[in-house]
């Protein structure tokens, strides 16, 4: 029998592709290039499956080898583009697009990507006067959009200098002074209470839209089925930083009273359009729990611990919170070190350390890693916690 030629594996890729079946296109692509490497149809489908895969910095390097074909058209140029400035490669996203651009106008979204790479590829050589002079009065957005996005990508120098423009022209701004701090100090312990709370007042409106449709978060979900393995029904349910109350649905199989707690109140106003709360209570975690010993048999608390650093206060008053026998569900994201403060201002934690602090008072009954969120053009591993209260 005939071994399938480099155009073979190559149809086979395209037909896996446009039917969504991205793992089989992957392998396709990858068998007619171990065929014929200079297939450059087959790079620039490796890199478009890739890309939908939101493989960016996998998927560039095989965009690259597909421009270099003969007669390589605009719209794989484009695609370059994006995938580099998806990647945080921002220089060389601008020389991609110009490349298209020799070829053919740009359409508009290619246009305007171009125009935002350049924008912060002129930050990251050192010029962030320049880069925002363009845009006048949008320019602290411009500069607060690329604060974030140098973060994630790791910029840190370029994150710096374009936070402290921005503290210089919103003092009062508790936000951009705290990830400011996160950058010259990674010995802070937790984000500061006013940090959060307008943080998420300013995030609410886009938050479900941003955690749920762009970055992929079910860990509410995930959460809920791990600890559905354990208990079917609870009597008081604490949501723990509650927010927009992702994780009110989740939690109806337990069929209880709910209590969310956030310190947004932006963020608890969604929160009570959903209707699935008892109460709902502005107020910091660790104070909240203190002043309700054991009033609650389950707390729920999904994307709370990323906020503070050390975790002792924080989980000693969880455990007052708790009755005998009632069930912590937490989780976190993971870090080889006990706790460390990341660029995006969140906190990573160990799974040992994690372990270490609850294992006086708690009995481990799941622990699950999972992806957390898309961060970047990566993922944030993650591990969720259920335990029961000695």
């Amino acid at each position: 029998m005939t071994e399938p030629a480099a155009a073979d594996w190559f149809d086979r890729g395209v037909a896996a592709s446009n039917d969504g079946r991205q793992a089989e296109a992957i392998a396709a692509f990858e068998a007619a290039l171990a065929l014929d490497p200079h297939h450059g149809e087959a790079h620039f489908g490796l890199g478009l499956t890739l890309m939908a895969e939101r493989r960016f910095t996998d998927a560039a390097p095989c965009l690259r080898r597909a421009v270099e074909a003969p007669n390589a058209p605009a719209i794989w140029w484009t695609c370059l583009g994006q995938a580099l400035y998806m990647s945080g490669a921002f220089a060389d996203s601008v020389a991609a697009f110009d490349g298209a651009a020799k070829l053919e106008p740009l359409l508009e979204n290619a246009s305007l990507t171009r125009a935002q790479a350049l924008t912060f590829a002129t930050m990251i050589d050192g010029r962030v006067e320049d880069a925002l002079a363009p845009h006048g009065d949008n320019a602290l957005a411009v500069a607060q959009e690329a604060f974030a996005v140098f973060g994630v990508f790791g910029h840190l120098d370029a994150a710096r200098a374009v936070g402290a423009w921005i503290v210089a022209q919103t003092p009062s701004d508790p936000v951009p002074a705290y990830m400011l701090q996160v950058l010259a100090d990674p010995t802070v312990s937790r984000a500061p209470p006013a940090y959060v709370e307008a943080h998420f007042d300013a995030f609410a409106e886009r938050f479900d839209h941003q955690l749920v449709d762009l970055l992929d978060y079910r860990a509410p979900e995930l959460m809920a089925e791990l600890l559905s393995h354990y208990a079917d029904g609870f009597s008081e349910i604490l949501d723990l930083g509650c927010g927009t109350g992702l994780s009110a649905a989740p939690l109806a199989r337990f069929g209880a009273r709910l209590t969310g707690v956030d310190l947004s109140g932006a963020m608890l106003a969604k929160a009570a359009e959903r209707e699935a709360y008892e109460r709902l209570i502005q107020a910091d975690a660790v104070a909240f729990l203190r002043q309700h010993p054991g009033a609650f048999d389950l707390i729920f608390s999904a994307d709370v611990l990323i906020y503070f650093g050390d975790l002792s206060e924080l989980l000693a008053a969880a455990t007052q919170a708790l009755g005998p026998g009632g069930c912590l569900a937490i989780s976190i994201e993971l870090s080889d070190q006990d706790w460390t403060v990341l660029s995006s201002g969140r906190f990573a934690h160990g799974d040992g350390y994690v372990r270490r602090l609850l294992e006086p008072a708690f009995d481990l009954l799941a622990h699950q890693t999972i992806p957390l969120r898309r961060e970047g053009s990566g993922v944030a591993e993650g591990g969720l916690y259920i335990l029961r209260r000695r």
